[in-house]
């Protein structure tokens, strides 16, 4: 019975997990979007993009441990979940309505990350050619006063006098 007991607390550790994951998926979509409307806006506020890149990365290795430790605990209570399936029904299909909302989320961000991404491909390629086009100017207004200033020599006069 103690065993019984203990499988039935982890197959809820895992569904306290997958609930988890739901809402650190809810919020990385939310951020994706954020994200999406930093893009498309005239001037991209690269502080703000950042920011939302860091606290993303802090959800993904939250997510990563979260896996991690759902992964665990279901090798722990496969056999029984497997063996037992009608005990475990309603948690079973719990689970598998949690597994589904949670696909469902990571399809979205996986798409709209693709768009952002392509977004941003664009967005740095555009500064490069900017950045490029600052530097010939550059080079070529460095010529012009460069040849500008070699163009009078001393020995001759801006003001030739021609009465005498």
């Amino acid at each position: 019975m103690d065993r019984e007991r203990q499988n039935s607390v982890y197959v809820n550790m895992m569904i306290d997990t997958l609930k988890r994951k739901e809402s650190i998926l809810a919020t990385l979509y939310k951020q994706t979007r954020e994200q999406e409307r930093l893009l498309k806006c005239e001037e991209l506020d690269v502080d703000e993009f950042n920011q939302l890149l860091e606290e993303k990365g802090s959800q993904i290795e939250e997510l990563n441990v979260l896996d991690e430790g759902f992964d665990a605990l279901f090798k722990m209570v496969e056999k029984e979940i497997v063996s037992n399936r009608e005990a475990y029904k309603e948690d079973i299909q719990t689970m598998q309505k949690q597994i589904t909302s949670v696909s469902e989320l990571g399809v979205k961000i996986q798409a709209l990350e693709h768009q952002n991404s392509n977004r941003l491909k664009a967005f740095l390629a555009e500064q490069r050619k900017s950045i490029k086009q600052f530097h010939l100017n550059n080079k070529s207004a460095a010529d012009y006063y460069k040849n500008m200033a070699n163009a009078h020599k001393p020995e001759q006069s801006y003001f030739f006098n021609e009465t005498k």
